[in-house]
């Protein structure tokens, strides 16, 4: 029996702050622009929108922006800005300052945007999920003697603080019965824990596609070790818009939102579409296409059986992700203090995304809201199902 088939454990603990996760939003800024809400060009009204080119699970955001999607769905006098993170925490911390009115990134940092109070912001829906093979990756350089997690006590241990993989860290020191205090986490980007592997300044890191898939893949310097299925942790993607997007420009946010479920839909079904604009992103330059294939498409080979991406808008009725956004991530980021309480259940709009699905589906000859259709429901057949076969792929996310 896999380990993922018999273990379920409770959230880990730790002593991070709020005030230090909203610190570390500050870092690694990239290409900040002006863009609030309502800065006009002419009669234009621009709207800057928050995104990860390094986060594969939300690439629909790259559809959205390298096509004329958006184009066919906003309001007269309304135009998209797009604006590059590394991390999803630096767009949370736009949106709490107002630089963004919504953004993709993952789940930790999307709860702890909609539970700040300086701009206030609601979570309307997700940027997909996995079973934990989108965020939740550890990885070792090849050469390395560790050959399963257990084998990390002791050792340093490359985490992004405020991200994905921080809750991951700590869900599966916990699983593994290694005491936090036991592994020493250095804190650092994607960027420098990639370069500290390679350079042998840590023994082992977690990160994210296609990032990972690139180290293990195209540069063959790292290997998996393991990913969240081994644990029953799963890896989602949040959506988190300003409520005043959402109430003073509804007919804006809600076009966003038929762009998101339109874009979504050829993320899944069109993949040589999706990897074409892709690869315009010029922050991914430097990432061959069967890298971005495996980040978005095809399985870590380390013999875990589950699908690389489920892709999945409407956290109402994608069930798995749905609880984590809205039960068990809250309760651990309050736990482990970065959040001061979780996020009120006003913080929650998925009625903006009904209202978008409902006027989509009198316009378009596919349902937005079927899990066979768009892939925005439940994720039944709204996965990367022939993910492993790769479209003939090889390489490495």
């Amino acid at each position: 029996m896999n380990r993922h088939q018999q273990r379920r454990r409770p959230e880990a603990s730790t002593t991070s702050s709020r005030r230090r996760f909203l610190g570390a939003a500050a870092i690694g800024t990239t290409g900040l622009l002006a863009g609030c809400l309502g800065s006009a060009s002419g009669t234009t009204t621009t709207l800057t929108m928050g995104y990860q080119p390094f986060s594969a699970h939300a690439w629909e955001a790259l559809v959205m922006k390298h096509s004329d999607i958006p184009n066919k769905y906003l309001p007269d006098g309304y135009s998209l800005e797009w604006q590059s993170a590394l991390q999803g925490a630096v767009i949370g911390n736009r949106i709490s300052v107002g630089k963004n009115q919504a953004g993709w990134m993952g789940d930790m940092p999307a709860l702890t945007t909609i539970a700040q109070t300086e701009t206030p912001a609601s979570l309307v829906g997700l940027a997909n999920w996995s079973h934990g093979q989108q965020c939740n990756l550890l990885i070792v350089p090849k050469d390395s003697n560790i050959e399963q997690t257990s084998d990390i006590a002791g050792k340093s241990v490359g985490v992004t603080k405020g991200s994905c993989t921080h809750r991951y860290l700590l869900r599966l020191l916990e699983a593994e019965g290694i005491g936090t205090g036991e592994v020493e986490m250095v804190d650092t980007g994607i960027s420098t824990i990639l370069a500290n592997l390679r350079e042998g300044r840590i023994a082992a890191g977690l990160g994210w596609e296609p990032s990972i898939a690139k180290s293990v893949f195209e540069d063959d310097l790292t290997r998996y070790v393991s990913t969240g299925a081994e644990y029953d942790i799963i890896d989602a993607g949040g959506l988190p818009m300003t409520d005043d997007l959402i109430n003073n420009h509804r007919e804006a946010a809600k076009a966003i939102l038929k762009a998101e479920l339109e874009a979504t839909r050829v993320f899944e079904r069109d993949r040589e579409r999706t990897l074409d604009l892709v690869e315009q992103e010029q922050d991914l330059r430097y990432f061959d296409r069967s890298t971005l294939r495996w980040g978005a498409y095809r399985d870590p080979p380390i013999g875990e059986d589950v699908q690389r991406l489920k892709f999945a808008t409407d956290y109402e009725r994608a069930k798995e992700p749905g609880k984590l956004m809205k039960e068990t991530g809250p309760k651990f980021l309050t736990r482990q203090g970065a959040l001061e309480s979780p996020p009120p259940a006003d913080r929650y709009k998925p009625e903006i995304l009904d209202e978008a699905a409902a006027e989509l589906g009198d316009s378009v000859g596919w349902e937005p809201r079927s899990a066979d259709g768009a892939g925005n429901g439940s994720g039944g057949n709204g996965s990367a199902a022939n993910g492993s076969a790769g479209n003939g792929s090889g390489g490495g996310r």
